[in-house]
């Protein structure tokens, strides 16, 4: 199980995040996981619930890209017809400081019998590999690949563009999140507060 706890640019708790395993199947040299990601509020109530994809295809791991869907529209649009499609975020093996990494996006359509009501698409590009640091958490000390990525989020006609900062680690996923805005201001952070592998 994972928790990770999302705070805002004054360190104020904004929600929790929290994720199980459901199912795992090896093949050869591929993995295949199932996940459960819920989120819930700064208070402990569940706001959305949403089964991922991780799949681990020769020695490359790739992010279901759902997770960057705001679970708070998912859970508004639960009812309606929604369609998903896109390309999930790769990380390959043996990263190094300076690797260049693919870019990921994902598009969410929810339609109300066959008419479009809300088009939804988030976009993640010009990752790279800065540096290789060691993190601390409640959860433990990891030793973290820090990752730069530019994120492009466009619904309905509004388009909001941010950068970001995520410590990953081999075997754990995302330690820590930092987003900011197009003036480079902290806008929000989440940290990994729990860990059971």
């Amino acid at each position: 199980m994972r928790e990770m706890k999302f705070y805002d640019q004054k360190n104020n708790l904004t929600s929790i995040g929290r994720q199980e395993i459901l199912d795992k199947t090896v093949s050869g040299k591929d993995v295949s996981i199932k996940v459960r990601s819920t989120t819930y509020t700064a208070e402990d109530s569940e706001v959305y619930s949403a089964e991922l994809d991780l799949l681990c295809e020769n020695g490359i791991f790739k992010f279901d890209m759902k997770n960057f869907l705001d679970p708070n529209t998912m859970a508004t649009y639960k009812e309606m017809g929604v369609e998903i499609s896109g390309d999930n975020l790769a990380y390959p093996p043996d990263l190094k400081t300076g690797d260049a990494l693919p870019d990921g996006n994902i598009k969410m359509v929810v339609k109300n019998n066959e008419i479009t009501l809300l088009t939804i698409t988030v976009a993640i590009s010009g990752r790279t590999v800065d540096s290789r640091e060691e993190l601390t958490t409640d959860a433990g000390k990891f030793s973290c690949y820090k990752i730069k990525y530019n994120t492009m989020s466009k619904v309905g006609f509004i388009t909001v563009n941010t950068s970001a900062v995520e410590w990953i680690a081999e075997g754990v996923g995302v330690v820590r999140n930092e987003t900011y805005n197009k003036k480079g201001k902290l806008t929000g952070y989440s940290v990994l507060t729990k860990y059971n592998n």
